[in-house]
């Protein structure tokens, strides 16, 4: 069975159909993020649960929504983007920025703080889970952005500005004035302003020891048309509206610079949704020149989470975990779904006398789900497979079966990876040490390559790109040498390296280099308690294909 990465029936989205093809690390990754909310690695941390149910930063009623930062956070990255020259956009360089007037906030910190690699991207994708996580419409997301260096240009508009410097801001960015009255509007439907940022708009509380006041632009957290109704009917609290400084009204101005046309067009929850939905998709789709966005991710029906060759004691197994997409109700949830591959050597080698092997799952287990997924109705369960395997047949082809036949078989050429290099996270150590107050990680890592195998090198390079402050991302090259200390087992030879990080979330290639072929492991979380759960080997046998 061909898996396509289908279009939601919903009509959410208008991406031309692609076929998938595992392994995509990237757009696995952030498919992961997006509809399950959760960390696209081994051991990645909720993404989902910082700001599902649109909820406060802290439990503090004045605290105002982690949406409403996250989408101001995509908003101020995004809006030194130059439509004329293509320069600037939805790029990170927002992380070098912080420390401009034009970005003051203590939500746009925090933000920082709550994302991770694939900066850009997730700057994006954050913006979509906000208006999902408040009841908005469902953002269109493609991946594929490319992380600034460095800061851009000035250019984000300030609540003191005339209304012709708004307009020329939003012109660059590429909106017209209507667009930029709607923008605003889809912005500050969530949130408010912060006495902190804004004493001139929003007065201190009397006691310094007291949080700081801050004024909703609605009377709703919902992402919803409160913040258009009211400022029509008047009742409106808005701070950029009813500030005591005229000049600090930057809501009146951009709303009611085309007579209220544009925020009556607005009234309409329909229209209200759809206006924003493919404003906001622009907004965040304002990338460089240089930068390709790929098609819109939408959510794989069968998808192979993570699969690899792993030691426990001096047994060989295969792991494998591959998630089933289902529609709220769907009667066939309850479904089972088998592993079954071919051996990579021997006499039945590639499935040579025409049958598999066949395994049980060890485990079923619901998925988390994203505001996204809640919204469209989308659940997953997660099957997980752990089989014993002989070391001298191994493991070709793999693929995925249900009970009702459906196959899940990566565009019919089988799931492939290599056995040449695996990783011993069994046999490998993370310690830690405190330099300057700081944590610093020390991995003591292992590899494993096939014991006839006769290797001119053996390395390890590291990455993690999750630093706060910006800058380059770590990276480590290590030569690996051969470890004799642990004796061969399950059919590898072990070797060892290490290196040292005050990063946490450092993930792993590692490579052998056999006869002028490498072959790589990649993308393994370097910490090994994240590596390998303990799961019952599940029943095998062996049937016809």
């Amino acid at each position: 069975m061909i898996i396509l990465i289908k279009l939601l029936a919903l009509g959410q989205f208008s991406a031309v159909k692609a076929i998938y093809s595992w392994p995509s690390p990237r757009y696995d990754a952030l498919e992961e993020l997006l509809y399950e909310g959760v960390g696209g690695s081994s051991g990645g941390a909720s993404f989902v649960n910082v700001v599902e149910n649109c909820k406060n930063r802290t439990e503090n009623p004045q605290k105002t929504t982690v949406a409403a930062e996250w989408l101001r956070f995509a908003y101020h990255d995004s809006a030194t983007h130059n439509v004329f020259n293509k320069t600037g956009g939805l790029d990170a360089s927002i992380i070098y920025e912080l420390d401009r007037p034009e970005n003051v906030g203590n939500g746009l910190m925090l933000t920082q703080r709550d994302y991770q690699s694939f900066k850009s991207d997730v700057i994006a994708l954050g913006a979509v889970m906000a208006v999902a996580a408040c009841g908005g419409p469902i953002i269109p997301f493609r991946a594929g952005r490319i992380d600034a260096t460095g800061p851009g240009v000035f250019g984000v508009p300030e609540p003191h500005q005339s209304l012709e410097a708004h307009t020329e801001s939003f012109r660059l960015q590429g909106f017209n004035r209507s667009e930029m009255i709607s923008l605003v509007a889809c912005g500050h439907t969530l949130g408010g302003v912060s006495s902190a940022d804004f004493p001139d708009i929003v007065s201190p509380p009397n006691s310094t020891a007291s949080l700081p006041n801050i004024r909703k632009f609605d009377s709703t957290t919902a992402y919803d048309t409160k913040v258009v109704h009211e400022y029509l009917d008047g009742s409106t609290q808005n701070p950029l509206i009813v500030a005591r400084n005229a000049t600090l009204r930057s809501d009146l101005l951009i709303f009611s610079s085309d007579n209220n046309a544009t925020m009556q067009s607005l009234a309409s929850p329909e229209a209200f949704r759809e206006t924003c939905k493919n404003l906001l998709e622009r907004m965040i789709n304002s990338v460089p020149q240089q930068v390709t966005l790929g098609d819109v991710t939408t959510p794989l029906e069968g998808k192979l989470k993570r699969a690899r060759l792993m030691l426990k004691n001096d047994q060989l197994y295969f792991r494998a975990e591959f998630r089933l997409q289902q529609k709220d109700g769907d009667p066939a949830q309850g479904q089972g779904v088998r592993l079954l591959w071919c051996d990579r050597y021997g006499s039945t080698a590639h499935c040579s006398d025409g049958k598999a092997k066949r395994a049980t799952a060890s485990a079923r287990q619901p998925s988390s789900r994203s505001p996204v997924s809640t919204q469209l109705q989308l659940n997953f369960h997660e099957h997980e497979f752990l089989v014993p395997i002989d070391p001298s047949k191994s493991v070709a082809a793999f693929w995925f079966q249900l009970d009702d036949g459906t196959k899940f078989d990566n565009n019919g050429q089988g799931y492939l990876f290599q056995d040449a290099v695996i990783y011993a996270d069994a046999l490998s150590v993370a310690s830690s040490s405190i330099v300057n107050n700081t944590i610093w990680w020390t991995y003591d890592v292992v590899a494993g390559v096939r014991t006839e195998l006769a290797p001119s090198a053996v390395r390890l390079m590291a990455f993690d790109n999750t630093r706060l402050e910006g800058g380059p991302p770590f990276t480590a090259n290590v030569e690996m040498s051969l470890n004799t200390s642990f004796a061969p087992r399950g059919g590898y030879t072990f070797y060892s390296g290490s290196f040292s990080t005050d990063l946490f979330q450092t993930t792993l290639d590692l490579q052998a280099v056999v006869g002028g072929n490498t072959y790589t492991e990649d993308y393994r979380t370097a910490f090994p308690a994240f590596n390998g759960v303990e799961l019952p080997p599940g029943s095998v046998d062996v049937v016809d294909i």
